[in-house]
């Protein structure tokens, strides 16, 4: 018999998108972004309502034959976005490629094109601590139950970390 597996990627009800512009990645405008997320940390009601239902788009791009993780200004402001805001495996769906592009913007050393992003397994450990830190902040801060953490934490681990690897 096997384990059942943890998914939280059962859909988005309440979708949310955080819209990054080709502005802000040109500008590496991280404030502007920080600020718009500033609104969905700031009541329990908020935070609970919006759990797992973020996706991540940078727009202006459209006409950009290379991928998201292949245009450098954009891995540079997801990487600092990653490593400044630390409730994105909270909030970030798990259906959509938001965590994998992130991710990969945060923990790719490699960027051969075509949107493939060489990962270095040494740094996706602390990307998934990161996440959880900020999870845990979450969690501690408005009292929410200790199982939705632990469903939320092995989602987010069987999302970057595939049985078998």
């Amino acid at each position: 018999m096997t384990k059942p597996r943890n998914d939280l990627r059962k859909g988005v009800t309440d979708p949310v998108v955080l819209m990054i512009s080709r502005r802000q990645v040109e500008q590496q405008d991280l404030a502007s972004v920080l600020d718009a997320l500033k609104l969905f940390t700031a009541t329990r009601e908020d935070a609970w309502r919006y759990r797992g239902q973020m996706s991540l788009v940078v727009d202006g791009y459209n006409h950009d034959p290379r991928d998201l993780v292949d245009i450098p200004g954009v891995r540079s402001l997801l990487k600092r976005l990653g490593a400044e805001w630390p409730y994105w495996g909270f909030f970030f769906n798990q259906v959509d490629d938001s965590i994998k592009i992130l991710g990969s913007c945060c923990c790719g050393v490699e960027f051969p094109g075509g949107g493939a992003a060489v990962i270095d397994g040494a740094l996706l450990p602390g990307f998934l601590n990161h996440a959880f830190a900020g999870m845990n902040a979450l969690f501690d801060k408005h009292g929410f139950p200790e199982s939705e953490l632990e469903a939320m934490s092995l989602g987010l681990v069987d999302l970057l970390m595939p049985q078998g690897q």
